[in-house]
């Protein structure tokens, strides 16, 4: 299909010929983001857990982004492996009986492993010195940032807004954590 939709934006001069094989990979790879943030959606829908599938999407994806870790060697076992994630981490969510202070303390503990641990770099996406500066430092202002939302939600008394946002921390914990373990 994407290389269908190549073929019509080349035709129509809207993309040049020799960009062909970038511009197939960047529809996939966009088809399957899409994909991927539909299926969150759905799991959250047949949940019941629509906007908190959302609140962790909005923090699992900037983090994991920029601390990196574990990849799966294909992409249908990413995407297997991502609605099992989503699934258990949203019955977790649910399920578990949550209070302010162990969601501040698993958030505290898990940060402090990302804050000293990432970024971990894929065996498929090695990082230079540069890359690895810059991905630390964007990594620490974004977990920054995650755990002040914590506090403040917890605060606030708005615990499952909290809950969602640490469940993004932990998943990026245990990811960054089984890519250094694997590579």
């Amino acid at each position: 299909m994407t290389e269908r939709i190549t073929d019509i934006l080349i035709s129509n001069e809207i993309i040049i010929a020799e960009n062909r094989n970038l511009y197939t990979y960047g529809l996939q790879q966009g088809l399957l983001m899409i994909l991927n943030v539909a299926t969150i959606i759905g799991i959250g829908i047949v949940l019941n857990m629509v906007w908190e599938s959302i609140i962790f999407l909005l923090t699992f994806v900037p983090l994991r982004f920029n601390a990196g870790g574990y990849h799966a060697k294909t992409q249908l076992r990413c995407y297997l492996y991502s609605v099992a994630m989503i699934t258990a981490t949203l019955m977790g969510i649910k399920i578990i009986p949550w209070t302010g202070i162990i969601c501040i303390a698993l958030t505290l503990f898990v940060g402090t492993i990302i804050f000293f641990l990432a970024p971990v770099e894929a065996a498929n996406k090695p990082l230079g010195q540069v890359e690895k500066a810059v991905y630390k430092k964007r990594t620490r202002f974004t977990l920054v940032v995650f755990v002040f939302l914590v506090l403040l939600f917890c605060y606030i008394g708005q615990l499952v807004i909290s809950v969602c946002i640490m469940m993004g921390i932990v998943i990026v914990g245990i990811v960054l954590v089984l890519g250094r373990v694997t590579s």
